[in-house]
């Protein structure tokens, strides 16, 4: 007998191999592949089949168990839908099929009932859950910052737990999953296990085999857990579901949460979409009558949703405002917390010469460095965020040899860190900051702001998702315009987001929270929207500016990529691919090629050619087939970004 074998490679076909017995699809075997053995997925096996060479024989069968058919219809769909090869897509399967393993099973599944009392309005969402029954549907569950929604989905998991379903959760951000286990070990008397890429490999492989055996039913993870080998799913929850953290942009390209809505079709059985701010795409769907909705229009103990005020920025001058100073001072007080937030890494965006107007670029990318650790002299270096590049500071230009010259626009979080201790000297801060802080670290800070050990947080979106903190009152938003002015057609959806998003840290006990926005435009929708915490009537004006654009969801875009260290290289096989395309398919709107925001990066010039197409067209399969089959000259790569959320 011989086995038609899907193998690890960019390439879209399988190889053959014989085998002494029938081997069901989805068994993952080990071949010789090139003189390396190789993990691989039986797709078939023919009894017969005339082949001229000669076969080689598989090498070993690592597990008896087929992957589930699930499995191999997500990837299939997925790798269709996103112009990549499904032997990648499967390759995200395979990580604990490599050795034998045994792990530590979780903590048996408390059938006490839950410590936490819910509000009447959690209580008739759980009951709206329910009524949707056991099958693939998708559901959002939209509810204001405060409102509980974790008390809510966790309710309908326990209830799969204990049905003897597996259950998965999906979280944006590594920090966030230990404050989850947390709190659900505490308020549900369930121990879930933790999977994200951080984790060392031999673990990563023991939970791999456990949930594949089903030993281990309750997951909460990153983006990565998606790729767990679950074989008896019963729901799936995807917190802060507008997240970009979901969507993966390097070469393989895929956006995790859409995935996560294939593997619940096939598995058939529920996902739920949580967040405030959902996407304008989810909440298109929910319109459409595509998603169901559930809403929690309300905070738990009849909290009341902070106060946003707007501080015109054309009239209170200074990077920390007057107003938001006074509110600091009376904070500190009355042992309350303020938090400042920008998100923005580092001490200024860039540096330049005030003598000749130099500024320090990487060498390796087209983009400036950006100052941090200014304030420590002795440390100060200037990194790029695109490569990581890394040289320390010298106060001197090269070009007009001047010393003591540079200036520093663009301030960052640090500028804000010096700003906020030369105004409140004795002040407990606390600078939180992916450049500052390791997750291990942040989870001590974290906790001392529990604890109100710090008086003045100051911080980027790392401080913006999912955190509960207790004295804290005051929110203070700065240069929100950055936001509202980028080049993204999105820019207006991800500055209501972040606003609301950070906003909902405050006033989480039993305080009055109030959120001050500094900006130079406090007649933008955004901004006025949100000051009414008006996000249905913002998404609905949004869909109407959209529709006249013709932008998504009422079309698709698909971005694709040219690279090459070689800059002619890359440009002549663009225009070559843009011309190829125009003649196969005259009637599709194309943009470019032209050179990426960041044209250069880690040495590499990219150039990009956007293509907007109809919404849910037959064309568009024919299209997409036409992607998969290019091939790209020696020196030269292509991705294909179906749905493209990052423009740069």
């Amino acid at each position: 007998m011989i086995c038609e074998i899907l193998l690890p490679k960019p390439i879209e076909k399988t190889f053959y191999y014989k085998t002494l017995k029938f081997l069901e699809p989805g068994i993952v075997v080990k071949v010789e592949f090139k003189n390396k053995k190789i993990t691989g997925v039986v797709i078939k096996t023919h009894k017969e089949i005339i082949y001229k060479k000669p076969l080689k024989s598989i090498d070993s069968i690592l597990c008896l168990t087929p992957l589930p058919n699930e499995i191999l219809k997500s990837s299939e769909f997925v790798a269709n839908y996103t112009c990549n090869f499904k032997s990648l897509i499967l390759k995200l399967f395979l990580t604990g099929f490599e050795r034998n393993t045994t792990i530590r099973l979780e903590k048996d599944l408390s059938n006490k009932p839950n410590k936490l009392k819910l509000s009447n309005e959690q209580r008739n969402a759980i009951k709206a859950l329910k009524k949707l029954g056991n099958e693939f549907k998708v559901t959002l569950l939209f509810g204001v910052t405060g409102s509980g929604k974790t008390r809510v989905f966790m309710n309908l998991v326990k209830d799969k737990l204990l049905n003897g379903f597996q259950s998965l959760i999906l979280v944006p951000e590594i920090i966030l999953t230990k404050e989850w286990v947390k709190e659900i070990e505490e308020d549900f008397n369930i121990s879930p296990t933790i999977y994200h890429s951080s984790i060392n490999k031999k673990k990563r492989e023991e939970i791999c085999k456990a949930v594949f055996n089903n030993e281990i039913n309750f997951i909460i993870g990153t983006r990565s857990a998606l790729t767990l080998p679950f074989t008896n799913l019963g729901i799936i929850i995807i917190d802060e579901e507008h997240d970009n953290s979901y969507k993966q942009n390097s070469q393989l390209i895929l956006n995790f949460r859409d995935f996560a809505i294939v593997r619940a079709k096939n598995s058939n059985c529920n996902i739920i979409l949580s967040s405030a701010t959902p996407s304008i795409e989810t909440f298109f769907n929910v319109k459409i009558k595509k998603f169901e909705i559930v809403k929690l229009k309300n905070r738990v103990n009849k909290n009341i949703l902070p106060a946003i005020k707007v501080l015109d920025s054309r009239k209170e001058k200074g990077i920390i405002s007057k107003t938001l100073q006074k509110e600091i001072k009376n904070n500190i007080s009355n042992k309350l917390q303020t938090l400042i937030f920008l998100n923005k890494r580092g001490y200024a965006s860039f540096v330049i010469c005030k003598k000749c107007g130099n500024t320090k670029t990487c060498d390796n990318c087209s983009s400036s460095l950006t100052l941090h650790e200014f304030a420590e002299k002795k440390k100060s270096y200037l990194l790029c965020h695109y490569c990581n590049h890394k040289e320390y500071f010298e106060d001197s230009c090269k070009i007009c040899n001047s010393k003591n010259c540079f200036v520093f626009p663009g301030y960052g979080v640090e500028k804000i860190y010096e700003e906020v201790s030369n105004l409140f000297p004795d002040a407990k801060i606390s600078l939180l900051s992916s450049d500052k802080v390791k997750n291990k670290v942040l989870s001590n800070e974290i906790k001392d702001i529990m604890e109100n050990k710090v008086e003045i947080i100051i911080g980027t979106q790392i401080i913006s998702k999912g955190h509960n903190f207790p004295f804290l009152k005051t929110v203070g938003i700065l240069n929100i315009d950055s936001i509202l002015n980028d080049f993204d057609f999105r820019s207006s959806e991800k500055a209501y987001q972040q606003i609301t998003q950070v906003a909902g840290r405050a006033g989480r006990k039993d305080l009055h929270g109030e959120v001050f926005i500094q900006t130079y435009q406090p007649n933008h929708p955004v901004i006025k929207s949100s000051i009414n915490s008006d996000y249905e009537g913002f998404v609905n004006y949004e869909l109407i500016e959209r529709k006249k654009s013709f932008l998504p969801p009422f079309s698709s875009f698909i971005s694709i990529i040219i690279n090459s260290t070689n800059e002619d290289k890359a440009k002549n096989y663009g225009l070559n691919l843009r011309n190829i395309v125009k003649e196969k398919f005259p009637n599709i709107v194309l943009f470019g090629p032209s050179p990426s925001i960041i044209f250069k990066q880690n040495r590499v010039f990219r150039y990009r050619i956007l293509i907007k197409l109809k919404k849910n067209s037959k064309s568009n399969l024919i299209f997409k087939s036409f992607l998969t089959k290019i091939t790209s000259p020696n020196g030269v790569k292509i991705y294909v970004d179906v749905d493209p959320i990052n423009f740069t």
